[in-house]
């Protein structure tokens, strides 16, 4: 009963969160064919699908256009492998620098990092673990985006919840991340 009035009392709250959700720009299902959309660091290129015995690969040609090079053309589950293989490991590519940047301005200690893909959050963090995880869709935000998760999941090192303390934090060493918050949920899911 008490559970049933605590989420009655946060049905405006819920109702929201729920249609902003909703209102949120999504880009359609990929299918990693030549001519499609992808977005790598903020800046949409075009990709182009090759057949390539060996050595399976993804590589941006120019600012427009990503290659995408794979054994077997006419498979879809092939061609997304090859492109998430090389999203993630872009990613983990990036994060070393950001978290080494980071953790002695705030004064944390990162014992372990990684890229996963989730539904529903940008990064989380683990408290007793040291551990924060970002989400595998950020490798397709700028670069700025992928700082401000990174600086809020170190964040949580200090302050597990969103209150006061936390937004306070925020403001001291992320002073833009009002407005990175803002672009990163304004942008295509």
């Amino acid at each position: 009963e008490r559970i049933r009035l605590f989420a009655i009392s946060k049905l405006n709250w819920i109702k929201k969160h729920q249609a902003n959700f909703n209102k949120q720009v999504r880009q359609p299902e990929s299918e990693f064919l030549t001519g499609e959309s992808h977005y790598y660091l903020g800046n949409r290129y075009l990709l182009n699908v090759f057949r390539k015995d060996r050595g399976q690969c993804v590589k941006v040609r120019n600012k427009n256009n990503i290659d995408l090079f794979v054994r077997n053309i006419d498979s879809f589950d092939n061609r997304k492998r090859v492109f998430n293989d090389w999203y993630r490991s872009e990613m983990k590519s990036l994060l070393p620098e950001l978290i080494e940047k980071w953790e002695p301005i705030i004064g944390v200690n990162v014992l372990e990092w990684g890229v996963k893909r989730m539904k529903t959050r940008w990064g989380s963090c683990n408290v007793k673990a040291k551990r924060i995880w970002l989400n595998l869709e950020m490798i397709k935000k700028p670069m700025e985006l992928i700082e401000y998760v990174v600086v809020h999941e170190l964040i949580h090192l200090i302050e597990r919840g969103h209150g006061k303390r936390f937004y306070k934090l925020m403001d001291s060493y992320y002073p833009d991340w009002k407005r990175c918050k803002k672009e990163l949920n304004r942008l295509p899911l």
